[in-house]
């Protein structure tokens, strides 16, 4: 009976160690791909506001064409002549160009702007910045994005991401409801391993669901958190299993 409990919590650490392994480098290259964007481009007139509508893709392959997307709106009352500035990485440096959009009022229009492997930089990143100088009433608005750019060839972005994320949330909560099982009756120091393990669970969710929405201050937060939870509690626990 004694063996068969170690082998639950071997397996359950293994299956645990897996989702870490994949689950932190994803969010963690997410992350970065918004922090290195945002430095990226250097300075510029601030903008008054920010521009949320901005998006990148998550996650392309090399083979992949991909689109940054963004929505400008005129809820002035009268139409106007927008003009856009648009930077994207290209071979280590980076491409500018000015158009101008005439919206109507009331009018949304969404932009596209295409991207491939030949925009990426520091050999996995594709990023960008987009500048709506202000009109009439209309401020000026501006945000910058990034894209993880992998070399996995059969496979689009979207569906390596969502591989991703099935594979080390998945093996995270097998891994510590395995570790449960075969930890029962929980002792003291058991409970602190399960907790830390449930709570490095959150922490990469949280990470992953910082890269997604661009909030690459949080992301750091929890890759920091994510690395003293596995090196003090967690590792300290396991090692004492």
């Amino acid at each position: 009976m004694q063996s068969r409990m170690k082998s639950f919590r071997k397996l359950g650490i293994i299956l645990f160690s897996t989702g870490v392994l994949v689950g932190m480098p994803l969010f963690v290259m997410m992350n970065w791909a918004y922090f290195e964007a945002y430095f990226f481009f250097g300075a510029t007139a601030p903008a008054d506001k920010n521009l949320p509508s901005l998006r990148c893709p998550l996650v392309l392959t090399t083979t992949e064409p991909g689109a940054i997307t963004a929505s400008i709106s005129n809820n002035s009352d009268r139409d106007l002549d927008i003009l856009i500035r648009t930077e994207i990485s290209y071979y280590g440096a980076a491409t500018a160009e000015r158009t101008t959009h005439h919206l109507a009022v009331g009018e949304t229009r969404k932009l596209s702007w295409s991207v491939t492997s030949d925009d990426m930089v520091f050999g996995h990143l594709i990023l960008a910045r987009v500048f709506v100088y202000g009109a009439y009433t209309l401020p000026s608005r501006s945000s910058t994005c990034g894209t993880v750019m992998v070399n996995v060839p059969g496979l689009k972005g979207i569906q390596l991401f969502v591989i991703a994320l099935i594979l080390s949330l998945g093996s995270m909560a097998s891994g510590w409801s395995l570790w449960l099982t075969g930890s029962r009756p929980l002792q003291p120091e058991g409970l602190v391993t399960l907790r830390a393990m449930v709570i490095l669970t959150q922490v990469i969710l949280l990470g992953i669901i910082a890269g997604i929405f661009g909030l690459w201050g949080l992301g750091l937060i929890c890759a920091f958190v994510s690395v003293v939870l596995i090196y003090t509690v967690v590792g300290h626990s396991i090692q004492k299993a």
